[in-house]
């Protein structure tokens, strides 16, 4: 899915449209000299071998440009707007992208590999590793006990403080 958005089109459907266009570029030739009455069999292979070669040309021309266009109009624009992107709304775009995976996986027939709760962190130079969002492996209303020692309410602000037993 973070293919699909950041270049406009799944991998695994631009790879068959590839397949396809480079079997039409080297096998139309190839359909065209045999339908040529005038040339002997000699002179059809060397045309088709020639044919054949300029086949590749085209298709690898068509390559290029096609990967020129996706990166002028998806890969840059997407990038130019992340590079300057907050810290925040890079993990909500993470999570994001995570997500539609996941939903996509889930209402197609491929394996959900993908899937449940999220758990997001940021990691910068300056702020070293901060979560963002954190699953919690048990639930706080089950739990009150352990909350009860181990964080208390901050009477001047409102803020929980951790406060550990010794």
């Amino acid at each position: 899915m973070v293919d699909a958005f950041m270049t406009g089109i799944d991998p695994s459907y631009q790879r068959a449209i590839d397949e396809d266009m480079r079997q039409i570029c080297i096998s139309y030739p190839q359909v065209i000299v045999d339908n040529i009455d005038c040339l002997d069999q000699q002179e059809k292979d060397d045309m088709k071998k020639r044919l054949e070669e300029i086949g590749r040309d085209v298709f690898d021309e068509y390559t290029q440009k096609l990967s020129h266009y996706c990166q002028e109009n998806y890969i840059s624009p997407i990038m130019s707007v992340v590079e300057v992107l907050p810290k925040d709304e890079l993990a909500a775009m993470a999570e994001t992208l995570i997500n539609l995976t996941s939903f996509k996986r889930r209402i197609s027939m491929a394996a959900e590999t993908v899937g449940g709760p999220i758990d997001v962190a940021v990691i910068s130079k300056g702020d070293g590793f901060i979560w963002i969002k954190r699953k919690s492996y048990f639930e706080r209303e089950f739990n009150q006990r352990f909350f009860a020692n181990y964080y208390k309410e901050d009477d001047t602000n409102g803020s929980e403080t951790t406060e550990k037993e010794d």
